[in-house]
């Protein structure tokens, strides 16, 4: 149970982080400076949006694999690793749950290579994280028994 504690936490740090960027950050400067409405257009004219997003993923997932990794009980790098897998695997379910299908706006093969690249870029970062989430804990556990 511990386990999920952990992946689910590091999904949520994620999501919370990769939306705070997104509409809470680059936002208001696309909007000011492009003048894109409702958010940031992933695959819009510019190259800008699609590089922001993905700087956005890679940010929240980085920190989503170091918190997993952190709390988990064992297999730390796994389940770092698991978090951008989990997010991927309930996207689609909510996609389909709301009647959109499972990738909607995913239509050419440009946005289809968008998003395998950027969820190779959380994978990443999220492996990273998790590595260091792991180094955190171990550093933790030595000051602990110090004492």
């Amino acid at each position: 149970m511990k386990s999920l504690g952990a992946v689910v936490l590091g999904v949520l740090l994620a999501l919370l982080l990769g939306l705070l960027l997104v509409f809470g950050i680059f936002a208001p400067v696309l909007t000011a400076v492009f003048g894109l409405q409702g958010g940031v257009d992933t695959l819009g004219a510019t190259g800008l949006p699609t590089v922001l997003v993905a700087f956005s993923a890679a940010f929240g997932f980085y920190f989503g694999g170091m918190a997993a990794g952190y709390y988990a009980p064992a297999r730390r790098r796994l389940h770092g690793v698991a978090v951008p897998a989990v997010a991927f695997v309930i996207s689609p379910v909510v996609n389909l749950l709301s009647g959109d299908g499972a990738f909607p706006g995913v239509g050419t093969a440009w946005a289809a290579l968008v998003v395998v690249a950027v969820l190779a870029l959380s994978f990443g970062a999220s492996y990273v994280g998790a590595r260091r989430g792991e180094a955190l804990y171990h550093y933790h556990e030595k000051l602990r028994r110090r004492r």
